[in-house]
């Protein structure tokens, strides 16, 4: 059934007054449009169609009976896209909540006080490639002490030696090398940072980064389509974040 409502473009709980103005304006539209468009000439008629049904009030009893008793316009299927943005987005919302939940033991694991090991001995110092391009080969030093490991760009690593004292400051829940001291070291004994924890120093915004991400995903009444491209932002950038913390 036609909705003349729609056709006056009135609502339907709309005044007589507001039914006359509906109509007028939609004719003198329709006239001056049909002047160039014949086309327009079947719209005209379906609007003083409506004016006659609508502006007259038993007309428009009975016509507002029909259209209650109208069947509703089935819904538009989902398209197939969707419909797999929807099965994908409760893993996604998890893979959000659960990135969201490392970001937050990072920054815990940062806030806390480090441990400190004063007098820790260099047990071992050997040097590894950090870069695998030929053309810019990338040296660090391994190094490892009674309670921690940690790695050294080759251009500080002089300043550790076997068998010396450092002093190794150390996250308490992930054991990130935040700092270390070398109180023998004729640069002094000033803390300087290995790889590792450039994580919470340098890098810092790339956790940042996937924490923001990941908790628009993972707040309540997001759309499919938003929860499935936060989970795979925050997923890449996790995985660089992993790379970094594990590689540097």
């Amino acid at each position: 059934m036609q909705n003349y409502y729609r056709v006056l473009g009135v609502a339907p709980a709309a005044t007589a007054l507001e039914i006359e103005q509906g109509y007028l304006r939609q004719r003198t539209r329709l006239k001056r449009l049909a002047a160039a468009d014949p086309a327009m000439k079947s719209r005209l008629a379906e609007v003083e169609t409506g004016f006659d049904i609508l502006g007259n009030p038993r007309r428009r009893l009975a016509y507002d009976v029909l259209l209650a008793d109208e069947p509703a316009p089935p819904a538009p299927r989902p398209r197939p896209a969707d419909e797999q943005l929807r099965r994908y987005a409760p893993v996604a919302r998890r893979l959000n909540v659960a990135l969201l939940a490392c970001c937050l033991l990072l920054a815990l694991d940062w806030a806390l006080p480090a441990r400190e090991f004063a007098r820790e001995t260099v047990r071992s110092r050997f040097p590894i490639a950090v870069s695998s391009s030929l053309s810019d080969p990338q040296l660090a030093y391994r190094v490892r002490t009674e309670h921690t490991t940690f790695r050294l760009p080759s251009a500080i690593g002089y300043r550790v030696r076997e068998y010396e004292r450092i002093v190794v400051w150390q996250t308490p829940l992930l054991g990130v090398v935040r700092r270390v001291s070398v109180p023998a070291s004729p640069e002094g004994p000033a803390p300087f940072q290995p790889y590792g924890g450039t994580i919470y120093g340098t890098f810092a915004l790339l956790p940042l980064l996937v924490a923001v991400v990941a908790a628009v995903g993972a707040w309540p009444g997001r759309a499919a389509e938003t929860v499935v491209n936060t989970a795979v932002v925050s997923g890449l950038l996790a995985v660089l974040t992993l790379i970094i913390l594990l590689w540097f």
